[in-house]
């Protein structure tokens, strides 16, 4: 190893026109991977690809004809909407959306409104003439009314609109919906939601505001590099250096993409944060490096020398500290979230990238530059990065004299905090809220909170997969015994609004009704509803069955198709459609709970999907692989540790004392989430991958300089405060830099990444506290260990040499 670092030391600084000519020609390589990217996934991509919903909703689309989906817009108009005014408005609006040509193909159902609900108790459609106390007396006699009118939080009256669409390429007749709403006139003010709205304002805020918090934090780590160099050159140099990463690394995640080599999925919400994290986690391989080329430098060496030597001095540190990060965010490959597993190869790819060009281009530029200038003789002398904090070296150094005279107390004081923490911990909750990706400040916050407050939430659609022998008896009687309760408010689940759009139950029982009076475009057959009537109440043998879905599918077939797959050579399949109330998991998954409970077979007959439902799994799966990831990431960072000391030092138990203190952080980070009402979702989950390559980079730092202090002193005790000394700034420089660096994210509008920012700084002053209270008692000890074996042997060979 120590050949390999002499080689690429010697190469970098020896041939620093050639270090730059291949940086550049692998940026315009990489960079062009940029084109092939694809846009943001749908959250959906974080549903494991081997859960039962994610089973269902494949099936789903396998068995089903185009169509059978639908898609929910909600229009919302705010003001008092039972006023002839305001219900005239609701009704021209409603035509005006029925009668686009981009929109009426699409309409899977009557518009549901509260201008058609009164139109027909009032027998009319002319509300301009109708008094304030017909259509109140009217309202009073349509219970049904009060599932679309309400008050918002405020008090303010609303009301709704139900548009449904067949499912297809609807995202451009969703915003058509959104821009007629906003378009009416009228006492009104309409708006409409649906996830293509949604989604337009989430991507447009993840994209913009992307790019405007990446130049944020290159903004902060500017001022900060400033500050500590006090030289430009070093700042644009470490600049350019955390620029040419971002490119790297989006660049291969194009490459890598479904534009590329289709090895990752597209980009998602988690990767768009990575290069927020490369920002703060790589600034610190600059300063480091251009810190200990300083201290060269201030020994006496010339430019290149300097470089040669500081390149060499953090090359093993620095990798060894990159290949842990690296592993850790590859850990997620083992996630059963597919979307994770791209996070962690593009997080990791980033890491490698950054290391590689901030110490080749920070020690090529510094070689070839300032070998010129000092050729020239214009090379001012070196500003050593160690005191560019006043007071901190004296501090750090007095913390170490404490370490060692009275290590007990903060020891002590450590468990204590480990087992408070620890505690809290374990009731961290899990969520998965489509509302906190919602930009805040934005229309579709506010439509989702005025429908919380007026209806308990927005309505999602919910497929109900059954897959069963439709001729069995038992299955006949399960379909009919479903379809009743979803009609009964009594045994209705919990969140279900209205009634069933669309199942084989009501299918049926529409051909067997016979309304042709009232209606006469009715569906009725009178044969079918003889074979039903003549096999005794549904007690049915398979060949009537057979006979009763074979006359369906006659009658209806685009109808059948839709809701029923009669399978003569494997299992059969249903489909059975309503509407639910969003927003609240915990409801949502009272209501999964109570589908199941009213199919009376096996569970695993029935399976219930809606956007809600895809949440609720994630939070499961999330839930689910949390101890495991965290188990298997700690473990791969003692692995990686371990094998180095022992194949450079022979000294394994090195590895330990790194790993230790990580996993105080991860303990202390989740139990203060727990405390703050932090969630630990698809967001704040990559916290834990992240405070290991944070922590694990503090503690190999101290362990590097802890074992260069002692080998010169031999004094256990005063290698300790030498090494707080020396490392004070160092370690601290590196905490403000990443912690403001990705602490640009507080100045998002989404929730998930205020809280990954937030939660991201705890997780530094805990890794910062960690690393400078913990392990400086243990290196002691090791060194006290090394001492007690050296005089071992010492008296070893006075015995034994005459």
């Amino acid at each position: 190893m120590a050949r390999v670092t002499e080689a690429l030391t010697w190469l970098i600084t020896i041939r620093p026109y050639a270090t730059l000519a291949v940086l550049l020609v692998v940026t315009v390589g990489l960079g062009a991977g940029i084109l092939r990217l694809e846009p943001e996934a749908d959250p959906i991509v974080f549903l494991p690809e081997n859960s039962q919903v994610a089973t269902a909703n494949g099936k789903i689309e396998e068995l089903f004809s185009q169509g059978v989906h639908t898609v929910a817009v909600t229009l919302i108009f705010r003001g008092d909407a039972l006023t002839p005014d305001g219900l005239a408005q609701i009704a021209r609006t409603v035509r005006e959306i029925e009668a686009d040509p981009l929109i009426a193909p699409l309409l899977a159902a009557e518009t549901i409104h509260p201008a058609l609900l009164l139109g027909e108790a009032l027998g009319t459609d002319d509300f301009v003439g109708l008094t304030a106390e017909q259509i109140g007396q009217a309202a009073a006699g349509l219970p049904s009314l009060s599932r679309l009118s309400g008050s918002d939080a405020d008090g303010s009256p609303v009301a709704v609109a139900k548009v449904t669409l067949l499912e297809g390429d609807t995202a451009e007749a969703e915003l058509a919906i959104r821009d007629l709403a906003r378009a009416s006139s009228g006492p009104l003010s309409a708006s409409s939601i649906s996830l293509a709205t949604m989604d337009e304002e989430t991507s447009g805020a993840t994209g913009t505001q992307m790019r405007l918090l990446q130049g944020l934090a290159l903004a902060i780590i500017a001022v900060l590099l400033f500050l500590f160099t006090r030289s430009i050159f070093d700042l644009l140099i470490s600049l350019l250096g955390l620029v040419l990463t971002i490119v790297w690394v989006m660049g291969l995640q194009g490459w890598l993409g479904p534009g590329g080599a289709g090895l990752i999925g597209p980009p998602n919400t988690l990767t768009s944060i990575v290069p927020i994290i490369l920002i703060g986690l790589v600034v610190d391989y600059a300063i480091q490096t251009v810190g200990l080329y300083r201290e060269e430098r201030n020994n006496g060496r010339n430019a290149q020398e300097a470089a040669r030597r500081g390149l060499r001095g953090v090359i093993i540190p620095l990798s060894l500290a990159s290949v842990t990060t690296v592993a850790s965010f590859l850990t997620n490959l083992t996630s059963p979230i597919g979307a994770n597993g791209d996070f962690g190869v593009v997080a990791g790819l980033g890491v490698a990238c950054g290391l590689v060009v901030v110490l080749s281009l920070s020690t090529a530029s510094r070689a070839l530059f300032d070998g010129w200038r000092e050729a020239r003789g214009n090379l001012a002398p070196p500003r050593l990065i160690v005191g560019a904090i006043p007071g901190v070296g004296s501090f750090a150094e007095s913390l170490g004299r404490w370490l060692v005279r009275w290590p007990a107390p903060f020891l002590a004081a450590v468990v204590a905090v480990t087992v408070l923490l620890g505690i809290a911990a374990t009731q961290v909750e899990t969520e998965f809220d489509t509302q906190d990706f919602l930009p805040s400040g934005g229309e579709s916050l506010r439509d989702t909170k005025t429908l919380q407050a007026a209806f308990g939430g927005s309505t999602d659609a919910v497929n109900v997969f059954i897959q069963t022998e439709l001729t069995n008896e038992r299955s006949v009687r399960n379909l009919f015994d479903f379809n009743d309760a979803l009609w009964d408010d009594l045994r209705k689940p919990e969140g279900v609004v209205g009634n069933v759009q669309s199942s084989l139950g009501l299918l049926w029982q529409d051909w067997i009704t016979d309304d042709r009076a009232a209606n006469p475009e009715d569906k009725y057959d009178a044969e079918l509803e003889a074979i039903t009537e003549g096999a005794d109440q549904f007690r049915l043998d398979p060949v009537k069955v057979q006979a009763i879905l074979d006359r369906l599918e006659n009658l209806d077939p685009e109808g059948f198709r839709r809701v029923a797959v009669d399978n003569p050579d494997g299992v059969d399949a249903l489909l059975v459609q309503f509407q639910a109330l969003s927003g609240d998991q915990a409801r949502a998954e009272r209501m999964m709970a109570d589908i199941q409970g009213l199919w009376y077979g096996d569970e695993k007959e029935l399976t219930a999907t809606s956007e809600e439902i895809i949440g609720v799994e994630i939070s499961r799966a999330i839930t689910d692989s949390q101890t495991s990831a965290i188990a298997t990431t700690i473990l791969v960072a003692l692995i990686i540790l371990c094998i180095f000391f022992w194949i450079t030092e022979g000294r394994p138990a090195l590895g330990v004392i790194a790993v230790l203190p990580i996993v105080l952080v991860l303990v202390w980070v989740i139990g203060t989430m727990a405390l703050m009402g932090i969630p630990y979702n698809m967001v704040t989950a990559v916290i834990t991958a992240l405070s290991i390559g944070i922590g694990v980079d503090y503690t190999i730092h101290i362990i590097h300089r802890y074992e260069e202090e002692f080998a010169h002193w031999r004094d256990p005790d005063m290698a300790a405060r030498r090494t707080l000394a020396s490392t004070g700034s160092a370690l601290l420089g590196s905490a403000l830099t990443t912690a403001l660096g990705i602490g640009a994210l507080l100045f998002s509008s989404l929730v998930p990444f205020q809280q990954f920012g937030l939660v991201t700084a705890i997780a530094i002053l805990y890794a910062l506290i960690a690393a400078t209270v913990v392990v400086p008692p243990l290196m002691v000890v090791w060194a006290a260990y090394q001492n007690y074996r050296l005089r071992s042997a010492v008296a070893r060979a006075e015995q034994e040499l005459p």
